[in-house]
């Protein structure tokens, strides 16, 4: 109870005002499991800091999971989730000698490098058209706030990585609307979903992250410019 009140009390003073969760505590029940490639393996372990927490980890697989609710961005337009990398995807690689190395220079930019040891994306599919994605992921090799297309209706935006320390945990906060704004060009009321996913099926590789509680935020009118600093 006190760690509850104690949350509540923080939220309030760092300027959102209230709080809808998703994932608390490693408890999967309002989520749906996303398969692309074999199975990421998720497990839900005690972490001293965080408490109960998933470690997702990712051989030559691409899986995760899925929130299916719509939410209004209007009422709760910041997403906040914490997460933090064990490592980021390697392959082993053998040579003409026969020894193997460890390979960490793909290119996360092109399609044949798009694999993340963490990534958390948003989802929202219009009347007409196909559905459009923001993936927010730690990256190995390129810097925060750099972004690119994966394709038309996917786009990229680094938030984590960068020559960060790996195993402290991070919480991050975006401004969903004008994260979408900035990617797409759009404005947007709703999301369709919430998804994570830990991968290294490109490069068939190995990844090891882990993933705390995730949630959506209000924020107070004064705070909104700030809310993606």
């Amino acid at each position: 109870m006190k760690i509850i009140i104690g949350v509540i009390i923080g939220l309030i003073f760092s300027g959102f005002v209230s709080a809808k969760p998703l994932l608390i505590e490693g408890n999967l029940d309002k989520w749906s499991p996303l398969a692309f490639v074999g199975e990421t393996q998720y497990q839900p372990i005690m972490d001293m800091e965080q408490g109960v927490v998933l470690r997702a980890e990712s051989v030559k697989s691409a899986s995760g999971f899925e929130y299916q609710k719509s939410i209004d961005l209007n009422k709760t337009p910041v997403l906040q989730w914490q997460w933090t990398a064990q490592f980021t995807p390697y392959a082993m690689v053998m040579d003409e000698q026969g020894i193997e190395t460890k390979q960490q220079s793909f290119d996360e930019r092109d399609a044949s490098g798009n694999d993340f040891v963490l990534r958390v994306m948003v989802s929202r599919k219009p009347l007409f058209g196909d559905a459009k994605s923001i993936h927010y992921v730690w990256s190995h090799s390129q810097p925060i706030e750099s972004h690119w297309s994966i394709d038309s209706n996917n786009h990229v935006i680094v938030v984590s990585g960068d020559g960060q320390t790996t195993m402290k945990w991070q919480t991050l906060h975006r401004h969903i609307q004008k994260d979408w704004q900035k990617v797409f060009a759009e404005k947007i009321e709703e999301i369709d979903s919430i998804m994570f996913m830990t991968d290294s099926d490109t490069i068939g590789g190995h990844a090891v992250g882990y993933y705390g509680d995730m949630r959506t935020l209000s924020i107070k009118p004064m705070e909104e410019n700030a809310a993606n600093e």
